[in-house]
């Protein structure tokens, strides 16, 4: 265990890292809702072409399946994000269901734990287009036991497997150990001597009143011997511990364990199977990776990687008999018939995007969406908001504004959006002026997935 700094002081004592992560977590998600995507996106956050290639996928299924004899297919997605998945799956379900076989059977359930979120959910605009087709729920991914076993068609999760309870294994000459956490806060810091306490029951009511503060703690780590008797699914554990290299942490997702065991006893006669999409280790030689890292911090907000292997094996422990992990774009490419990319690893791979300025790489990127735009047309209408960052100079925040205030309203909807091999070759002229060459090009679309990737796995 290391010393933290002498100025500093514990919020609390050191616990497994599941529980502190987890109690960071309620706090960071009760007191921020929506305002939680100025910190990070994710791949439904304003793109659509996830949802649209699983509202393609279940169309599919429907049209090959019995209606059920309450004449209503019940979708749930666990993890609601702004709700733009939701709105994009239902709106491109009913635009292909020309027949309307499945569009007005469908209803959808958005589950979150955080009430925060859900307001924000229900004042999304794409979404009201569907008023009367969806509710939302209060309800944690872990305890959903407000609904009927054998009830659901289908279940979605975005990117909610890193945000529940995950324990840290380590390896060393045959003997495992499990990371400990304490958090620690520079006293100054601190708005009241209350602030402790409060901090430790979650009182999420008074600490919304405070300046940020989930930003400035200090994480101390410590590793102690445990048995692997004591924890869930231990004989799949132990034998999935073996393949460990040691001194590597691994994240054990036991949240992920109690939301896969839900899904399996929700989901009916005929169903259509947990579909979900995160990021973490596809192969066991991802998790052997050193170096790799094991945890990240957004805003405040604690989130773990994925270990898919493991939770495979999970799955197939408890029946679910098909279970398929690849990485989140082949599942899009396969809808497409295209290769797709983000447009975050076309940028990276500009020649010169290593020696640039943050907010030269702002510039890039603005004029990067420009060149796409000249091709790319979504069938949704949005404006991206690009502010640009503290610090930029007054030239280049200038410049920064005016491009983004250029954006096209049906353009590329996000920088983490997926764009087609074909899109980008036809944008080829602009993006050159932009210094990018054709082998970068081919380069962006051919590079090895890194050990943490975004995966799609589906239980069924």
């Amino acid at each position: 265990m290391t010393r933290p700094p002498q100025n500093l002081i514990a919020l609390g004592d050191f616990k497994p890292s599941d529980y502190w992560a987890t109690h960071v977590n309620a706090i960071f998600y009760g007191i921020k809702g929506p305002e939680i995507h100025n910190h990070f996106q994710t791949y439904v956050s304003l793109d659509y072409r996830l949802a649209h290639a699983l509202a393609n996928d279940f169309y599919a299924q429907a049209q090959s399946s019995e209606r059920p004899e309450n004449n209503r297919w019940v979708v749930q997605e666990w993890g609601v994000g702004n709700g733009n998945l939701a709105a994009c799956f239902l709106s491109h379900l009913r635009e292909i269901d020309s027949e309307n076989e499945v569009y007005p059977f469908i209803y959808y359930i958005l589950c979150d734990e955080s009430e925060e979120i859900l307001k924000g959910v229900r004042a999304n605009p794409r979404l009201e287009d569907h008023t009367g087709k969806f509710s939302t729920v209060r309800v944690h991914a872990e305890h959903l036991d407000c609904f009927r076993p054998h009830s659901v068609a289908k279940i979605i999760s975005n990117e909610i497997w890193d945000d529940l309870a995950t324990k840290v294994l380590l390896k060393h000459q045959g003997l495992y150990y499990e990371e400990y956490l304490c958090p620690f806060m520079n006293p100054q810091a601190l708005p009241a001597e209350a602030f402790v306490e409060q901090f430790e029951n979650r009182d999420l009511e008074k600490l919304c009143q405070y300046p940020d503060f989930l930003n400035t703690i200090h994480w101390e780590r410590d590793f102690q011997r445990v048995d692997l008797s004591d924890w869930p699914f231990a004989e799949i554990l132990k034998a999935h511990a073996e393949e460990f290299k040691d001194e590597v942490p691994m994240p054990i997702n036991t949240g992920a364990f109690s939301a896969i065991a839900k899904a399996k006893e929700l989901l009916g006669p005929g169903n259509f199977g947990y579909t979900s999409f995160d990021y973490g280790m596809k192969e066991m030689k991802d998790l052997n990776q050193e170096g790799r890292p094991y945890f990240n911090l957004y805003g405040g907000q604690y989130t773990f990687m994925v270990n898919f292997p493991l939770l495979e094996n999970i799955g197939r422990s408890l029946g679910f008999t098909e279970v398929t992990r690849e990485y989140q774009n082949q599942f899009v490419e396969k809808d497409l018939g295209s290769a797709v990319l983000s447009l975050v690893d076309l940028v990276q791979n500009h020649p010169q995007v290593v020696n640039m300025a943050p907010w030269d790489r702002d510039i890039l990127m603005l004029s990067t969406l420009t060149a796409l735009n000249t091709v790319y047309r979504s069938p949704y209408s949005g404006k991206l908001n690009y502010p640009a960052m503290e610090g930029t100079p007054k030239k280049q925040r200038k410049q920064i504004a005016q491009l983004a205030k250029n954006l096209s309203s049906q353009g590329v909807p996000d920088t983490v959006a997926y764009v087609t091999r074909d899109e980008v070759l036809a944008a080829l002229k602009p993006l050159r002026k932009l210094g990018y060459r054709e082998k970068d090009i081919q380069s962006a679309f051919q590079s090895p997935p890194p050990p943490v990737s975004f995966v799609h796995i589906q239980f069924s």
